[in-house]
């Protein structure tokens, strides 16, 4: 049987003679030192030790930069207010604002929905049980939760193919789908009091 043979070393990895090895540090030993002729002895198991983190030396202008650009103020110790006038990094909003409008357009619709529902009988005693000035009110809620709960589906089914903001996104299509469709009953069966 043949040796294995191994890849060559790379040269980034190989000794260069223009720049010999760093001497090991002053505060550290060269080499272990043991006393001489003593019998050696097993040490007492020492925890591990976390391996220390070094930055890169070098980094290329553009990754300095951005990390520059990421840098914040320091901040004051927990439980310590910033000076007056000192204004404290605010964190970076993430999500998606897209879903957020949706979410606030489908309560809103829901809010506007229900709202109609609690005035029904006070604009029914209002108007004298006049079915006319009544179906004015119903048509003019039923219009306005109409197209605010298509607008927020739309922009919940767009919202929710973008990253972040999913949950959000799904609340409104859930809200929306749900006024759309009672707001589409609501029409056909008033058109059953037509044909009946």
């Amino acid at each position: 049987m043949s040796e294995p043979q191994q890849p060559p070393v790379p040269q980034s990895a190989q000794p260069n003679p223009a720049f010999p090895p760093a001497p090991p540090a002053p505060h550290l030993p060269a080499a272990p030192q043991y006393p001489a002729g003593s019998p050696q002895q097993p040490a007492a198991p020492q925890p591990p030790q976390a391996p220390q983190y070094q930055a890169p030396q070098h980094q290329a202008p553009q990754q300095h930069a951005q990390q520059q650009q990421y840098q914040t103020a320091p901040q004051p110790p927990y439980g310590q207010q910033a000076a007056y006038g000192q204004q404290r990094p605010s964190a970076p909003r993430s999500g998606n604002p897209l879903a957020r409008t949706a979410f606030i357009i489908a309560l809103v619709v829901a809010a506007v929905g229900a709202l109609q529902i609690l005035l029904q009988p006070f604009v029914l005693a209002s108007f004298s049980y006049d079915a006319g000035n009544f179906g004015v009110f119903t048509t003019l809620f039923g219009v306005i939760v109409f197209l605010g709960s298509a607008a927020a589906l739309v922009l919940g089914l767009i919202a929710v193919r973008r990253s972040g903001g999913q949950v959000l996104a799904g609340i409104a299509i859930g809200v929306g789908g749900v006024q759309l469709i009672s707001v589409v009953l609501a029409w056909i069966s008033s058109l059953f009091y037509y044909f009946f």
